[in-house]
């Protein structure tokens, strides 16, 4: 194009195209150049490797919050002490070195391993030429030794522990006294030893009994079992510091009569189960468990899924028993007993009615509900002893807990072989579960038993 030959107003109209163009041009240079950037940055990010920290610190940095305690592991009491100094200078060997200071600490933990200990006592007898007669002591043993065995009471605790707390076969009790202390001892005389402890404990097993009943609250649960190859049942009555095991083989009402007296009559607090109908014999104050009401609530809820009616029913429940769960008792102000006691029994009484309410309408018609409901009108009143009475739990987990122990030992052996095994079992299971909850060394009671005979 000859821009010589164009007219003015040509060459006018041009310019002002090509400055549009100019400021478009601008504009989409802006753009990219701050996409560039952008990626630079992306890719400066991606190139700094995950390990690296900068050297300079950020102003705005937070500081650490300081904690309430100190969470440094504890030293522990030394059993021995041993120091370490130089008696002369390491560089010019001087002897003139200034009082010793504390330079730093280091425990080591350790357990000796030692063989069996056998000792052996040999009384004399003795001829009197005055009298004649021959005369020999008897040397008191009674702290070393039970009867006339030869084990000894510490091993005798051992024995038991790894049997009755450790859940330990008789072959791999045999196997670790073998390994450990160079000890052979037949399946026999462990079976023996675990009978002597058990008959030793009777005593204190028979005043764990009497401390079930004169609880306030008592959980009960109650478990398969297997003596001979026969099914059993083992019981459970626990509170906070005592735990009762019973083998039996009946599970019928008998059980709850031979532990808590006809109709509960030997005992006065708040019995928590389950739905079984053998507790049903306990005429006193009764809690169930929600749990087991809760869950069978959830199974329904997952049969049908789509079923509305079912849902909101469950729904209902659930906000109920979370409300009920929720109450702490009457205000602070109010201190006289009795009328504590008024508030809680009233507040008991709403609940029982809120429940009714839910439950009454479906159990009329056929529902899908009809059976959860109709359980729900039959134990109205014990589904709320909780908040009548303070310090009782609305589920029975103490019990389930309480009763684990003779699952897994099921599991392990498979049962007792006689009567006396089974005896045994539920006289160590109580020792040691009653020991348990009191949070005593139960090696340590097993060695102090009362009153030991010789």
């Amino acid at each position: 194009m000859d821009l010589l030959s164009l007219a003015k107003e040509e060459l006018i109209r041009m310019i002002y195209l090509q400055q549009d163009t100019i400021k478009a041009l601008e504009a989409q240079i802006i753009e990219l150049r701050a996409r560039l950037n952008s990626k630079d940055n992306q890719q400066d990010k991606k190139t700094i490797p995950p390990f690296f920290k900068p050297s300079v610190k950020t102003k705005n940095k937070q500081e650490k919050k300081k904690r309430s305690e100190n969470y440094a592991r504890k030293r522990d009491i030394p059993t021995n002490t041993v120091f370490h100094s130089f008696e002369l200078c390491p560089s010019c060997g001087s002897k003139n070195l200034g009082t010793p200071s504390v330079c730093y600490r280091r425990q080591i933990i350790d357990i000796p391993i030692s063989s069996k200990i056998i000792t052996e006592n040999v009384v004399f007898k003795r001829l009197c030429f005055s009298c004649g007669k021959r005369s020999f002591p008897k040397p008191n043993l009674s702290t070393h030794t039970l009867g006339k065995r030869r084990i000894g009471i510490n091993l005798m605790a051992l024995i038991a522990l790894m049997r009755q707390e450790e859940d330990m076969t008789l072959p791999k009790i045999q196997n670790h006294l073998k390994t450990f202390y160079d000890l052979c001892l037949s399946e026999g005389e462990l079976v023996s030893l675990l009978h002597q402890t058990a008959s030793f404990g009777e005593k204190e097993y028979e005043e764990i009994k009497k401390h079930i009943r004169a609880a306030s609250v008592v959980y009960a649960d109650e478990t398969g079992h297997r003596e001979n190859g026969k099914n059993g049942y083992t019981w459970s009555f626990s509170n906070k510091t005592d735990q009762l095991l019973l083998y039996r083989k009946s599970r019928a009402s008998i059980i709850v009569r031979e532990v808590l007296g006809e109709d509960g009559s030997d005992f006065n607090g708040v019995l928590v189960s389950d739905f079984y109908s053998s507790y049903n014999e306990h005429k006193g104050f009764h809690q169930r468990c929600w749990v087991h009401y809760l869950g069978d609530l959830d199974e329904l809820c997952q049969t049908y899924p789509d079923d509305l009616l079912v849902k909101k029913w469950a729904e209902d429940i659930r906000k109920l028993y979370e409300k009920a769960v929720s109450y702490t008792g009457p205000p602070g102000i109010i201190t006289k007993p009795y009328i504590k006691e008024q508030i809680r029994e009233h507040k008991e009484q709403e609940f029982k009615e809120e429940l009714t309410r839910i439950c009454r309408p479906y159990i009329f018609k056929e529902s899908k509900v009809s059976a959860l409901a109709a359980r729900g009108l039959k134990y109205v009143s014990e589904l709320f002893t909780f908040v009548r009475f303070e310090g009782v739990n609305s589920h029975n987990n103490a019990a389930e807990q309480a009763v684990r122990k003779s699952v897994i030992q099921r599991k392990i052996s498979g049962g007792t072989r006689s009567p006396k095994g089974s005896h045994t079992r539920e006289i160590l299971g109580s020792l040691f579960g009653t020991w348990k909850l009191r949070n005593l060394n139960p090696f340590k009671e097993h060695c102090t038993f009362p009153e030991f005979p010789n």
